[in-house]
């Protein structure tokens, strides 16, 4: 009986031992890595992602280039915005807008800022940021304006609706590492050309392009960065 207690007390003890490693393994499991880009072209910003009751972790929004990876957990729903405490000390917590994370342990966000501050209203589309998916010699396209757009890229032909985006590899059909792009809007049933040159194919890198109207002109414009 002794040593049934002694096997029995083993077992229990391994199986709580595996079950501890099991949850850290699923919570391990449940992070997900981000890396974050803000358009249009504007000063730094610094945000906050809440992820538990009262806990916040910062994020900059910036246009230049994507931020460093961040590890967060996996939510049903992430929500971006500022924390602050009110009068008797407790935490609250104003969302600027939220996302449903994509099913990827990388993942690429995008935010579209409505006016000159966050505060203002963030859009954010949730994009595959593993380099398999969106990797070197590829490029991501995002139509923010409200026309449909079409494209001519080392070969590649696309439209896109307003609100959509794609990711192509162009061809270097211009020589070496460069390739012919030529991008236009739909306006009252014409096709305009806003954008006509060689561009390079990005060997070691990707790119990403936004399309957008400029308040001004009415016209569409291009912001791209490039990711190496």
């Amino acid at each position: 009986m002794i040593f049934a207690g002694r096997i029995l007390t083993g077992i229990a003890l391994a199986t709580s031992l595996l079950a501890a490693g099991m949850g850290g393994q699923q919570a391990r499991a449940q992070e997900v890595s981000i890396t974050c880009l803000s358009f249009p072209k504007q000063s730094p910003a610094s945000i906050e992602l809440l992820v538990g009751p009262g806990k916040t972790v910062p994020i900059t929004l910036q246009s230049h280039t994507l931020t460093e990876p961040l590890k967060v957990p996996r939510l049903s729903s992430w929500k971006f915005g500022k924390s602050s405490t009110n009068a008797a000390g407790e935490f609250q917590f104003k969302s600027y807008g939220q996302v449903r994370p994509g099913k990827t342990r990388e993942q690429l966000l995008l935010f579209v800022r409505k006016g000159p501050s966050p505060a203002d209203g963030l859009n954010i589309l949730s994009l595959d940021g593993g380099k398999t998916s969106f990797g070197s010699s590829q490029m991501l396209f995002v139509n923010l304006a409200r026309e449909q757009v079409a494209g001519l890229v080392g070969g590649r032909q696309f439209r896109l609706s307003s609100g959509k985006h794609i990711i192509i590899k162009p061809k270097a059909d211009r020589g070496k590492n460069l390739c012919f792009a030529s991008l236009k809007y739909q306006r009252a049933n014409k096709w305009r050309t806003f954008f006509s040159t060689n561009w390079p194919t990005l060997t070691t890198a990707r790119g990403l392009i936004f399309l957008y109207n400029d308040p001004r002109s009415r016209s569409v414009k291009m912001h791209s960065v490039v990711d190496s």
